[in-house]
């Protein structure tokens, strides 16, 4: 007996057919009958027509692939254009179970078509009229090739234009609200640490911040947002970020420009006007404070022009022994934080008496904290003048006509020598690393006729680097009264 394509075979091929497709169609097509006594136009810009038996599940033929392409591509050039869907079946059974049957294949096919560009707002569904003549066919296989799906495109005419379903138009969104960064103030700052605040939309819950190269977020609670930040010296480009209950980004920005203050310096000691007998003794501290919002980095202690670190504390406080080598000494001090910011205190003169007295003075500096170097200093007979011999009262091995005043042993000297008398004789001035484990460079200065404006010669020698283990340096062989200096560090 010829095969017969009944309701329930067709039911089931239609299922079949449809599995691999009705996943990825967006929502059902409009299915829209033609107006009665209307007939498709006959100018058709393209046509596809294939039978039901060669449409493979789930895919196209290579093909039909092809054809597909081509009414995409008319489609897209042409929005006037629609895709018209029909899918014909054979008059077994009731109109009721025929015309379902057709439209599950037309809506499967209508799916695949999605998938492959084709817009679903211009894709229509033609229900399809069973054709009760095949009953007059001979063959009872005619039945199964008059089983199928017609595709066409046409610009759309009247009819189409006013029965086309209406597209749904997007609820328009309220308009954004504003983000808002409350601190810091736009502009300039000489703090570098500040609380972050701003305010958001209430659906806002969490922000992205973003400060030069670090970025954090933060919780939004009540619309308000706190997180601490810190700048760096120079402009800081603050963004803050967060999204909306529709998944729009609302930002804000904002310029700080961190100016790091400068260091503030108060010298207590020597005081204003303050005059000084060195008959007795040459060495005078220097004390004061030094006020930083920034952690100092370094300090320096400028005298006459000179300049040489010096330590300090870790609330600012210094206190610096030197010696006055003229008649009028200036101090100054300078300090630098770890922005790089510098301050300078005023300037601090101090008189003093009694300098002529001595012909020779010498400064022994170095630039490394943690390291103690010691000065020695011969003369012409043997004589040795050192930490463990600074003056003939304490050893008899020491110059007669000298003294060793300070022998600092925490941080960068000084260490100081003078020459009481002028009596004629040569020192030769040796720097010595006695403790540390870093190299470091050492200066000495050297002062002739101090207290002479006249004859006054001040030189510095160095830098001199010296390290733990090496051989004590000898640096300079001095000539008084002739005041000759013969350098022995080359």
């Amino acid at each position: 007996m010829p095969f017969r394509f009944t309701p329930r075979i067709r039911r089931i091929a239609a299922l079949l057919f449809l599995l691999p497709t009705l996943a990825s169609a967006g929502g059902r097509t409009l299915v829209y009958p033609l107006p009665s006594g209307v007939e498709l136009p006959s100018d058709i810009l393209f046509k596809a027509e294939y039978p039901l038996k060669e449409m493979r599940p789930g895919q196209w033929t290579e093909a039909q692939k092809k054809e597909i392409s081509y009414f995409r591509e008319r489609m897209k050039k042409d929005p006037r254009i629609f895709m018209l869907l029909k899918v014909t079946s054979d008059p077994i059974g009731r109109d009721s179970e025929t015309a379902p049957w057709t439209e599950r294949i037309a809506q499967g096919i209508a799916g695949r078509l999605q998938d492959a560009g084709i817009p679903q707002d211009r894709m229509l569904i033609i229900p399809s009229r069973r054709d009760l003549t095949l009953f007059d066919e001979p063959r009872w296989g005619a039945f199964e090739s008059r089983q199928r799906v017609y595709i066409l495109g046409l610009l759309g005419g009247d009819w189409l234009k006013r029965k086309v379903a209406p597209v749904a138009i997007a609820k328009e969104l309220p308009p954004e609200a504003p983000m808002t960064i409350l601190e810091p103030a736009e502009g300039k700052t000489d703090r570098a640490n500040h609380l972050l605040k701003g305010k958001t939309p209430q659906d806002v819950k969490t922000v992205a911040i973003i400060t030069g190269h670090e970025a954090r977020t933060a919780d939004v609670i009540d619309g308000l947002f706190e997180v601490p930040v810190s700048l760096k010296p120079g402009d800081n480009k603050i963004s803050v970020t967060g999204l909306d209950a529709f998944g729009r980004a609302l930002r804000a920005t904002r310029s700080v420009l961190y100016v790091p203050p400068k260091p503030s310096i108060l010298i207590s000691e020597p005081t204003p006007g303050m005059t000084v007998d060195t008959t007795l003794s040459p060495i005078i501290t220097v004390t004061g404070q030094v006020m930083s919002k920034t952690k100092l980095k370094t300090l320096f202690l400028n005298q006459n022009g000179l300049y040489h670190p010096i330590r300090f504390k870790a609330d600012g406080s210094f206190s610096q022994q030197t010696a006055l080598i003229t008649d009028e000494d200036l101090f100054q001090i300078e300090a630098v934080d770890t922005g790089e910011q510098t301050g300078a205190s005023e300037v601090r003169a101090t008189r003093t008496r009694g300098t002529a007295e001595r012909p020779l003075m010498a400064i022994l500096h170095w630039d490394e904290d943690d390291v103690d170097l010691d000065l020695h200093v011969r003369d012409s007979r043997g004589h040795e003048t050192s930490f463990d011999a600074p003056e003939t009262m304490e050893s008899a091995t020491a110059i007669p006509s000298g003294k060793l005043w300070v022998d600092n042993k925490n941080g960068f000297g000084p260490e100081i020598f003078t020459a009481e008398e002028t009596e004629p004789e040569t020192y030769t001035f040796i720097a010595d690393y006695y403790r540390g484990k870093k190299p470091c460079r050492a200066f000495l200065t050297v002062v002739l006729n101090a207290g002479s404006p006249s004859r006054r010669l001040v030189r510095v020698f160095g830098p001199i680097t010296l390290s733990p283990g090496r051989q004590p340096r000898e640096i300079v062989e001095v000539t008084i009264p002739q005041g000759t200096l013969r350098e022995r560090n080359k």
